[in-house]
């Protein structure tokens, strides 16, 4: 993981001029860089557009709905939690919650746990927490 991330961040830097870093975060790896990464380094690289934040529902729940705010035709959704690490909530819990961070920007969409066509992934790790979508 590190090789790879010592690789995109300096393609970054030499090839577009652009400042990041990276982080691991469990089996993940969290690049950060002042601007955007252009379209190819990111089908190069397979990089999708995530949040990191501390692992407190309000944290978490302001994050979803930052990230999820430019989304548009969404008609079912469904939020996986995924938790590592000792917490004062289920992942249950933490979806029923973050579902209504959809709810507020998107009042006419509905649940779909089984074959919804929006997924927001939120990835509990200790005191992290990365959040990011995928849209079938």
């Amino acid at each position: 993981m590190k090789k790879i991330g010592r690789k995109i961040v300096l393609e970054l830097f030499n090839n577009e001029n652009i400042l990041s870093k990276y982080q691991i975060l469990n089996k993940y790896l969290y690049i950060t860089s002042v601007e955007a990464a252009p379209e190819e380094v990111k089908l190069k690289y397979k990089l999708i557009k995530a949040k990191l934040c501390e692992t407190k529902i309000e944290a978490i729940y302001d994050n979803v709905k930052n990230l999820i705010s430019s989304e548009n035709n969404i008609q079912t959704f469904a939020i996986k939690v995924e938790r590592k690490g000792e917490h004062k909530f289920t992942s249950t819990e933490l979806a029923r919650e973050l579902a209504g961070s959809v709810f507020e920007l998107f009042p006419d969409v509905s649940v779909d746990l089984t074959n919804a066509k929006f997924k927001v992934y939120v990835k509990v790790l200790n005191n992290k927490s990365l959040i990011y979508t995928e849209r079938e």
